[in-house]
């Protein structure tokens, strides 16, 4: 995917950033409490799994949740980037 239409599309989520080389898309999120973490975690492994593209998550600082998606078989951006994260866009209001 080239990098004007990953921004075209980042553009149409709620906080994602797209890295430099235009290889991923993140969002953080504070969750407040672990608690919360956990079960923002396992709700978008529910997403995760049901669309078969699975982010990387990252827990830190105990509250502080980031979800980032590539298409590793690419080494890249796909469309299903961001289905998966306008899903959890939805999740997350």
């Amino acid at each position: 995917m080239e990098a004007s239409q990953a921004q075209d599309l980042a553009g149409t989520l709620t906080d994602w950033v797209i890295n430099e080389n235009a290889t991923a898309v993140s969002r953080k999120i504070n969750c407040k409490t672990f608690a919360k973490a956990v079960t923002r975690i396992n709700q978008i492994a529910e997403i995760a799994e049901t669309e078969q593209h699975h982010p990387d998550l990252h827990l830190t600082g105990y509250r502080h949740l980031e979800i980032v998606l590539t298409t590793h078989a690419i080494g890249g951006l796909s469309e299903n980037d961001f289905i998966v994260a306008a899903k959890i866009d939805e999740l997350l209001k």
